[in-house]
Parts: structure tokens; sequence; C-alpha cells
């Protein structure tokens, strides 16, 4: 191949999406599953566990595949945010000084000058 000329290579679709169950992310949706699961069989199969259960497989699971729709790895970028706090905290320390607030515009005093 000459120097000039372009290189292409094909890239395959499962490398690039990200990994979900039935529309959410992986891990969530497994623990969701086994959380409902450990309520139903756990909770000594009564009607108000078993009711429990199902509500929280249903609509647990259509909110993580809403929050998957979203961002697919909104859970990682969650989790990012939670180690960096202490590197990068969105706040100012005590012993800023206040910031110095200019004008867009000159006043005419300033313009003279």
């Amino acid at each position: 191949m000459a120097e000039n000329e372009r290189r292409v290579s094909a890239i395959h679709q499962s490398l690039t999406q990200p990994i979900l169950l039935a529309g959410a992310e992986r891990p969530l949706a497994i623990a969701n599953w086994i959380t409902a699961a450990a309520l139903v069989f756990g909770g000594g199969l009564h009607w108000y566990t078993i009711a429990m259960g199902t509500f929280l497989l249903t609509v647990g699971h259509w909110a993580l595949v809403q929050a998957a729709k979203f961002d697919p790895q909104l859970s990682r970028v969650y989790v990012r945010h939670v180690h960096q706090q202490d590197y990068y905290p969105a706040r100012a320390s005590v012993t800023a000084p206040p910031p110095r607030i200019r004008p867009s515009v000159p006043i005419p005093k300033e313009i003279r000058a």
C-alpha cells in the first residue's frame, strides 16, 4: 500500500454498542431481578410480597430502560462523578477571594483613560 492511500478498516457493530440486558444496563437489570426474586421468595409467598416484587420488576425495569435510553452508561458516569468529587469540588474554597466582575461594555470614564 502506498503512503498516500487511505486505509479503511471495518469495525463490527458489537464493539461500539453498550451491553444491555432487555434494554437496561446489565448489572442494574440483574440486581433489580435478584432483588425482586428475593422479595417474592424470601417474603414467604404472601400476596403483598408478590405484588411488591411484581411492581419492582415492571416499574423498576421500565425506569432502568428509560435511564438506558438517556445514557447507556449512566451508572458508570455517576460512579466516576462520585469518586472525583474529592478532587474537583463544585464550589470555591472558603478563603477564595470574591470574583472580580468586569462589565462587558466599558463606562465612558474608562474609554477616555
